[in-house]
């Protein structure tokens, strides 16, 4: 069976890869996927007075999981099951710790803003540095 791992971000790109992913595997029965999002670690500072920090962590799970269903529900349209997962920390390091328990990383394509241009893009850092084959969906 074939591992698949799907690092999921809230981009039109990543949404693009989900028809990959079908296209690639209809048809085929041995495979399961999983969707990853990765919560970036937040830096709050108390400058602004007394604030109920919990709850910027509770939205962060709630959107988390929001955008993770979003994409099964895109899955679960052509019959395919995933399993989801939900991490806190950088996104680089997590995706690729993930990785070695899987047979191919998906990503969808990094944002073609200048500032991705100018300060690289999370891809360039799986393609280096993946054990596994990395598929980057455009």
């Amino acid at each position: 069976m074939k591992h698949i791992l799907f690092g999921v971000s809230d981009t039109k790109e990543c949404r693009k890869a989900v028809s990959c992913l079908v296209n690639l595997f209809s048809g085929v029965s041995e495979f399961d996927i999983t969707l990853l999002h990765v919560i970036s670690e937040v830096m709050v500072y108390a400058e602004s007075g007394i604030y109920d920090y919990k709850h910027i962590f509770s939205a962060q799970d709630i959107e988390s999981d929001d955008l993770l269903k979003e994409f099964e529900e895109e899955f679960l349209k052509h019959n395919i099951k995933v399993n989801k997962i939900i991490k806190k920390g950088n996104a680089g390091d997590v995706l690729l710790e993930l990785a070695n328990d899987h047979d191919l990383l998906v990503i969808g394509e990094s944002e073609s803003s200048l500032l991705h241009r100018i300060f690289n893009s999370h891809q360039d850092l799986f393609i280096t540095a993946s054990p596994i084959p990395v598929l980057i969906a455009k």
